[in-house]
């Protein structure tokens, strides 16, 4: 059984196709990540899942129990045992922790679940503490806490860790995805941040333009992207042909697997820049055209034979001069994948 089926699913807003023919499913401890750029759908989606929004075709149901077949609400949002987390934390400010926490609990004594969640989350010593008197992650787990209480069959997470620094967004996100593997609750998560999106989800779904591009684990969509969209978005990358890629490397290592059968010349393939790597040659045939420091590595841009350009990631301990003229290949294992566009 599913702990979410969508078969179909479109929102409309005016004219303006919001969600198109959205179709998945979500496992009963899984976490499916949806992914995209701004102004996709990703949020609106979220919505008509908690019965935020009604869906004007298709059908969203919770585990056996159709809550919205595109005409009406079957079940209204308070009953579809859902929570909901949100970027702004959404705390009640004259409210403690702990009452926050407990707010919405209803079939058991709610102090004490209360406790518990506060037990779960790590912050049983801020029980009485308001929310203003919290850091953000500190925040953020009382939003978790506050919609896990409840017990509920489905966890939303919309753009939760938007609000934190670089390091404290890191650290939460693997706290809350702990908490939430801990429970066992499956949780659509919402983001526009590919990093988060790869660590997070058992599966990732990328959407554009209201509509799924591609669905699939996280290294399948990273490394086997189906076309320049999922490929950029996901990660850095760099286009070309397949003819100016067997010339520009060099004969390609067929012991690895390729393609089936031999790509047209003028096929769009792509490279990320883990895949590429050079050495010095006065008699290269690339250049080094750009460095980038990023402390750990550098970013090499490449200027190819074929001339185009590929970026290269090195140690930041090899220091490359802009203009040292450079052999290309690919690492051993990575090949360029051949995209359908």
């Amino acid at each position: 059984m599913h702990a979410l089926e969508l078969a179909h699913v479109t929102k409309r807003f005016g004219d303006v196709v919001a969600v198109d023919d959205v179709s998945l499913t979500l496992g009963e401890h899984e976490v499916l990540a949806l992914v995209g750029p701004s102004g996709c759908g990703k949020s609106t989606l979220l919505r008509a899942i908690a019965g935020l929004h009604s869906i004007d075709a298709g059908t969203i149901a919770l585990g056996r129990q159709m809550v919205d077949d595109g005409h009406h609400h079957v079940v209204a949002p308070e009953r579809r045992r859902v929570g909901l987390v949100f970027q702004e934390h959404a705390l009640f400010p004259h409210l403690t922790v702990a009452d926050n926490i407990a707010f919405g609990v209803r079939a058991e004594p709610a102090p004490a679940r209360a406790a518990e969640m506060l037990e779960l989350v790590g912050m049983e010593r801020y029980a009485d503490r308001y929310p203003h008197e919290l850091s953000g992650g500190e925040r953020q787990r009382v939003a978790l806490a506050r919609a896990l209480a409840p017990r509920p069959a489905l966890m939303l997470l919309d753009e939760p860790f938007a609000s934190l620094d670089t390091n404290l967004r890191a650290r939460v996100r693997d706290d809350v995805m702990d908490i939430l593997r801990s429970t066992g609750t499956p949780a659509v998560f919402v983001t526009h941040d590919q990093h988060d999106a790869l660590a997070i989800g058992d599966r990732v779904a990328v959407l554009k333009a209201g509509a799924v591009v591609q669905v699939g684990d996280p290294v399948e969509v990273f490394h086997q992207p189906v076309d320049r969209f999922v490929a950029s978005f996901l990660g850095e990358a760099d286009f070309s042909t397949w003819q100016a890629v067997t010339s520009d490397f060099g004969p390609l290592d067929r012991t690895t697997s390729l393609p089936p059968g031999e790509p047209a010349p003028d096929a769009t393939v792509m490279t990320r820049p883990d895949d590429v790597t050079f050495v010095a040659a006065d008699d290269g045939a690339a250049v080094v055209e750009h460095a980038e420091f990023r402390g750990t590595e550098w970013c090499y841009t490449l200027r190819l034979p074929s001339g185009t350009r590929a970026r290269s990631l090195r140690s930041h301990l090899e220091r490359v001069d802009v203009g040292q003229r450079v052999r290309a290949s690919l690492n051993p294992g990575h090949l360029p994948v051949v995209l359908r566009d």
